[in-house]
Order: structure tokens, then C-alpha cells, then sequence
């Protein structure tokens, strides 16, 4: 979900006042040019309307978790789909891109390895084994929700009244209604911004460009970066901002634009891009820099074969008749919703990336449970989102769970009642390779108790170590904890308890 986008604080002792569990995300959907009804009910005729208790609009990871959820307490659910089930976590997003990750790291063991060895044919060879993986996950949705008793229809859904659902011609009467839709890729709103492709397109490319100016320096981009520079790819980072991952803790942004400059990613910080032009078969990405006042108003440019937007994504919420419906939207464009997911008009909710809040994949999925229990079962127990660990699955990757070093200084008060742990090493792993990659571990702590307040970290085991501590921050762990604790020797996670 694929993976928008910034870690959600924890709860806080005294000083630190603990945040409202907000809500948030789930993945996209996108269409097709076809309306049919899926199941045993494939014939029924289209003039006929039926009723449903839940009609699901969205066959993402919210969507399918709260149908298959619902479907179990004996609701009658029916899911309507314009494109493949799974979303954009198993389409376009989480395990497409970990896997052109996992292809990634092998191309650039080969290639070190084996000097006549590039990464361009393996490029072929991972988009085939993608392509494989997300075509089984595909047909084992579609399985489990059919095994569930949730009906699948295929096609284009239009809320037409509170407790009504178009689907071509046919129509469904439903108590209530979920918008489960998730995202879609941001466009680049400047003049040829169409010459992007967008994060979505990437999983379409047969081919590499020998080049690649990638605009954004968040998930998306930072992780496209990685990925295409392991197989050979000449990349150029554009980022407006001054750092990479602005949502994240100043050290490990700073830590990993080191890491990618070290293989040779270029980074251009502070650069507002304003025009894409196309000559020569190049593309041309104009910015102007926005950090030295002696340069306002000049013009800089990098030249690709290609260029990627990857600027964030957009609830995919529109042509729904949310609007006419009298649905209120969100800051960022998503649909308004209470703790209960409940949006302006009673009978309608919406989860996940559809709604403004954390756009990953398992938060969705923890709504569209618990939004079942409530409805049709027992009153299920609601997930900590203050404690959401989020990974970044770059080279080395990212984990992170808890408050930023910023965040905890804001939530005290004052800085002094804040302390951090920094650790900078260099694991096994890139000593056998005879590179000097630093790994780097932060604690983020109460100064007074020693609670541990946020863990921030950057090693290619990080997203695994990083959920595993998520259970120990929900748990009040302290440092003395971690002091206390036997390691596993050797291992890079050891470094959190010396």
C-alpha cells in the first residue's frame, strides 16, 4: 500500500498528553470496461432491485477485511470491484514493490559480484515473477470472499441514495453503505506534467530507461529511487523539501540521503519543480531552487530518458455521487468520518485511504474488522493507532514506530525533558561485502523514567525488527528494559540493548 504516510505518536506520560486514535487508510481501485455480477447469481435479471445489509464499494485491503468480517456475523454483503480484488497493496503497491525490491537486491549482488553482469535483464525476469505473485494473491481474494458468502459483483458503483447502490443496471437496496476506494497516484500539476509516469506505471514497464528523474522524496519516491538504481538505472532524486522523508526523525532522513548519494543517487534538495519538456527523446525537469535567495527566480534542469511523479496520492473518492449525496470531504480530500467511520449521512461510512488519516495497508485492515464487529457482531476491540510501526523499503530500509525526536520535544514541552540514542555501526553483513554503509539506530526517550518514546531505524532488517517493538512501546517498555534484556549475538537488532 503500498506503503502516503508518517508515523503516528505514542501515548505520552506525564508532560507528554496522549493523542487521539485517529483513522485512517486502505488501497485503491481502478477500472474496467465491463459491469457484471460475479457468483451464483450471475444471471439474475438487471431491471430487479434486491437488498443487501452492507453494500461494499472497494475491494481493497479495508474493503475486503470488513466484507469477509461482516459476512461471518451473517450479514448479507455484496462487494462491488471495477478492477482486480486486493487494491493497490496487492496490485499496484506493498508486494509488487517489495518484490521488485527483493529482484533489486539480487541485480546488485550479481552485478558486484559478476562485473559482466548488468541489471537490465533482470528488470524482465522480476516483472514476470511479480506478475505471477499478484495474479495467485488475485484469485485468493476473490476465493476467500466467495468462501466467506460475500457476493463479488464486477463494475462501476454509484451511490444514487443513502440506502441505494447502482451497479450498471442494477439496483441494491443497503442498510448501509461502505466507500472503501482507496487512492490513486498525485499528478504533477505543471506544465507537461503528463510526460511522468506515475508509481502505478512503473509495474508496467517491460524495459528500463537508462535514466530516471524521479520527483519526490517521501515513500514513494525514496523507494523507486533505491529500487531502480540497484538495476542500473541512472537516477536524479528531485525533492522539494531539505531533507528526505519529512514525516520521519531528522536523523534517519538525513542518514539515508547519505546511503543513496553513496550509490549514486543524485539529490537535488529544495527544488520546486515548475515545467517538463520533452526533446531529443529526453525528458527535461526544470525546478527552481528554493533555499539560496541570491538564485530566486532561476531555473535548473536535470534530463532523463524518463521522468516518475511520485508526490503522494489522493483518496479516490470522486464520480461516486458522494457529492450530490451531501457526503462532507476532509482537508486532504478524503471523505469526513466520526470514531465510528461514520460520514455526514448516517447510513454511509468509508475507510482507509478513502478517508484523511494514515494511508498503510494493515491500519485499513484493522478498520474494516473492527467497523464489522461493530456493526453486525459483538462490539470488537479497536487497534492502538497510536502505535503504528511503518517501514520504508528502500536500500537499506527504514523502520519506525512511536514519536519522532521533534514530535516528543513539541508533545513535552520543553527539550530537556527529552533524551536520545544514537547508534551508528557498520553490520556483518556489509563488512563481508567490504562496504562501509552505516547502519543507524535511534531511541527516542523520557528523560526523567527512561520510557521509551519512539524507535527510529535504518538497516535492512529495520521494518522486521521495528514491529516486534511496537508490541514493547504499546507495553510502556524503558531503556533499563532494553539494558537488561540477553541479545542474540551476532545480530544488528543487539544494538538497540547494549
Amino acid at each position: 500500500m503500498t506503503k502516503r504516510q508518517t508515523p503516528l505518536s505514542t501515548a505520552q506520560e506525564a508532560n507528554v498528553p496522549r493523542r487521539a486514535r485517529e483513522v485512517s487508510a486502505a488501497p485503491p481501485v481502478q477500472q474496467v470496461p465491463r459491469a457484471r455480477s460475479g457468483g451464483s447469481r450471475r444471471n439474475r435479471r438487471h431491471d430487479k432491485a434486491r437488498a443487501a445489509d452492507l453494500v461494499v464499494i472497494g475491494g481493497g485491503s479495508a474493503g475486503v477485511a470488513c466484507a469477509r468480517r461482516a459476512a461471518a456475523h451473517g450479514a448479507r454483503v455484496i462487494l462491488v470491484e471495477r478492477d482486480a480484488i486486493g487494491g493497490t497493496c496487492v496490485n499496484r503497491g506493498c508486494v509488487p514493490k517489495k518484490m521488485l525490491s527483493y529482484g533489486a537486491s539480487w541485480s546488485a549482488i550479481l552485478s558486484g559480484c559478476l562485473s559482466h553482469t548488468g541489471g537490465h535483464e533482470d528488470w524482465r525476469d522480476a516483472i514476470v515473477r511479480v506478475n505471477a505473485e499478484v495474479a495467485r494473491l488475485n484469485v485468493g481474494y476473490t476465493q476467500r470472499l466467495t468462501d466467506s458468502g460475500v457476493e463479488v459483483l464486477h463494475g462501476e458503483a454509484r451511490v444514487t441514495g443513502p440506502e441505494e447502490v447502482c451497479v450498471g443496471d442494477e439496483v441494491i437496496h443497503a442498510r448501509r453503505i461502505l466507500i472503501a476506494t482507496g487512492a490513486r497516484p498525485r499528478t504533477l500539476d505543471v506544465p507537461g506534467g503528463d510526460l511522468a509516469a506515475s508509481s502505478d506505471d512503473v509495474f508496467t514497464w517491460q524495459s528500463l530507461p537508462a535514466s530516471v528523474a524521479v520527483i519526490g522524496g517521501g515513500y514513494i519516491g525514496v523507494e523507486q529511487a533505491s529500487i531502480l538504481s540497484r538495476y542500473g538505472v541512472k537516477v536524479e532524486l528531485v525533492v522539494a523539501g531539505d531533507r528526505l522523508l519529512p514525516h520521519f526523525d531528522h536523523d534517519i532522513g538525513a542518514a539515508l540521503a547519505d546511503a543513496l548519494t553513496a550509490r549514486g543517487v543524485r539529490l537535488h534538495l529544495n527544488a520546486r519543480v515548475h515545467l517538463l519538456s520533452q526533446a531529443n527523446g529526453a525528458v527535461e525537469v526544470c525546478y527552481q531552487p528554493t533555499n539560496d535567495p541570491s538564485r530566486a527566480g532561476q531555473t535548473e534542469a536535470v534530463r532523463a530518458q524518463a521522468a516518475l511523479a511520485a508526490i503522494g496520492r489522493v483518496s479516490n473518492v470522486q464520480g461516486l455521487g458522494l457529492e450530490a449525496l451531501g457526503v462532507d470531504f476532509g482537508e486532504r480530500g478524503g471523505i469526513r468520518v466520526d470514531r465510528q467511520f461514520r460520514s455526514s449521512v448516517r447510513s454511509v461510512y468509508a475507510l482507509g485511504d478513502a478517508i484523511d488519516g494514515l494511508h498503510l495497508t494493515p491500519v485499513a485492515t484493522a478498520q474494516g474488522r473492527w467497523l464489522a464487529d461493530r456493526l453486525f457482531g459483538r462490539r470488537g476491540e479497536r487497534a492502538d493507532f497510536d502505535f503504528v510501526p511503518t517501514a520504508v523499503f528502500c536500500e537499506p530500509a527504514i523502520g519506525a514506530v512511536g514519536l519522532t525526536e521533534a514530535q516528543a520535544i513539541e508533545a513535552a514541552g520543553k527539550p530537556e525533558r527529552i533524551r536520545t540514542v544514537v547508534k551508528r555501526f557498520v553490520s556483518l553483513e556489509h563488512r563481508f561485502a567490504g562496504t562501509p554503509h552505516q547502519s543507524v539506530f535511534k531511541l527516542v526517550l523520557n528523560a526523567r523514567s527512561g520510557r521509551v518514546l519512539g524507535v527510529h531505524l535504518m538497516d535492512n532488517a529495520a521494518p522486521e525488527i521495528v514491529q516486534a517493538l511496537a508490541v514493547a512501546l504499546r507495553l510502556g517498555v524503558r531503556e533499563s528494559h532494553l539494558q537488561t534484556t540477553v541479545q542474540v549475538h551476532p545480530t544488528v537488532a543487539e544494538e538497540l540493548f547494549g
